[in-house]
């Protein structure tokens, strides 16, 4: 095990330091640290004049058998420094050590730096964090001598930056699977803390079906599955009503129930429990349309392009009174005039053009040119771009979005 610390060029004034039921007298909060954990080895990050001033002293009180390095780094007087002292402390880390982190000592600077330093190793290269730790001689017991003060363990703090990274990617994406996967982790954890009540533990169980639903949706929207996910989005107000109990008992779930009408908003506009109900098609069209919208503004190209496509072709059968949207071989027969008369078209485009099958569908021209457009980018990207008249991202994507202003403008009321 591996202690990283700082030490700073202050006055620092004997304190016994608690962890737990052991207690170390000290200086330095590190070296109750060193005394407490027993590391195997010690690295001390300080600036010249730390070494100066405290760095024999603290270097005398370190047992004989925990090795100690010593990393020069400057005080920190502009991002450039910063990012030397970060540079320095990643560079001390390893994925195969468990670490611990002591951040009581340096510039007030440092400990901010260090908290986000071990985020990013536990985070980004795997280090295996044991402890943040955080001797509060700010709240010491003065009315004795030495001082009594408190080292905090500080890592569950760090779960604030793992909210933070999957709020974002849910902002970014609309993927919740992120979020879904904390609130599982909370749930076990509350689970462990409720064995034997029984009352905790059905609250507890409801955050699981939080996680499981949160989960569910996005893995839906991912796949493209419309009425899978509405169904899905339609029941998550409950949801979340229901697992507000089991949130009320985790302190380290703030974060999350300041996300919840957020998420819930998000997904809102794409809520329907029953999409294939008969008389909810033409409301479902509705929800879908916006979904492919949902694609777009997430920047879903592919989901967006491939619900758009097979939306003309529920359209067209909403429009021809087919009932069962999601039989496929209604669908199959559907789709197979819709691209017939497409080709039609754009072969007869000289001439007056006049459908055999489609002829009551409302705006069939455009109809079937956006159909073929679709098609065509759909499969540029199913193909992965391996044909000749292959287009760029940039052109794909802009033509996507043109297609479906042009399916905005479709009417859905027969």
């Amino acid at each position: 095990m591996k202690l990283l610390t700082f030490l700073g060029a202050g006055k620092n004034f004997e304190t016994t330091y608690l962890w737990q039921d052991k207690e170390y007298t000290s200086k330095f909060a590190p070296t109750a640290s060193a005394h407490l954990f027993g590391p195997d080895s010690i690295v001390v990050f300080l600036t010249n004049g730390a070494r100066e001033k405290n760095y024999d002293v603290f270097r005398a009180e370190i047992p004989k058998n925990i090795s100690v390095k010593t990393v020069p780094i400057p005080i920190g007087r502009n991002s450039e420094e910063l990012w030397e002292i970060f540079s320095a402390i990643t560079e001390q880390a390893d994925s195969e050590t468990e670490t611990i982190f002591d951040v009581t000592h340096g510039l007030r600077s440092f400990p901010l730096l260090s908290m986000l330093a071990a985020a990013y190793l536990r985070a980004g290269l795997g280090v295996k964090l044991r402890a943040l730790l955080y001797g509060a001689y700010d709240v010491s017991d003065k009315n004795v001598t030495p001082n009594r003060a408190p080292i905090f363990d500080l890592s569950p703090m760090l779960s604030l930056l793992d909210w933070a990274s999957a709020a974002n990617r849910f902002n970014r994406t609309g993927d919740a699977r992120y979020l879904a996967s904390l609130v599982e982790k909370q749930r076990k954890e509350l689970a462990l803390n409720a064995q034997g009540n029984y009352e905790a533990l059905d609250e507890v169980g409801k955050l699981g079906n939080l996680a499981g639903a949160l989960t569910g949706i996005s893995q839906s929207l991912r796949l493209i599955r419309p009425h899978q996910a509405m169904g899905q989005i339609a029941g998550l107000p409950s949801r979340i009503e229901s697992a507000q109990p089991a949130l009320s008992r985790a302190a380290t779930a703030l974060p999350f129930k300041l996300l919840l009408d957020d998420i819930a908003k998000a997904y809102e506009p794409l809520a329907q429990d029953t999409p294939s109900k008969e008389s909810n098609l033409s409301n479902t069209l509705e929800v879908e349309r916006r979904m492919i919208h949902w694609y777009l503004d997430h920047e879903h190209w592919v989901q967006a392009v491939s619900l758009a496509r097979e939306w003309m072709v529920s359209w067209v059968m909403f429009h021809l009174n087919i009932k069962k949207l999601t039989n496929l071989s209604e669908r199959k027969g559907v789709e197979h005039v819709v691209s017939t008369e497409a080709h039609k078209y754009i072969e007869e485009k000289d001439k007056e053009f006049s459908s055999v099958f489609l002829a009551n569908i409302p705006e069939l021209e455009n109809v079937l040119s956006l159909w073929l457009s679709l098609t065509d980018a759909r499969n540029d990207i199913d193909h992965a771009g391996m044909r000749e008249d292959a287009k760029k991202p940039e052109a794909l994507i802009k033509r996507i979005q043109n297609d479906i202003d042009i399916l905005d403008s479709f009417s859905i009321a027969r």
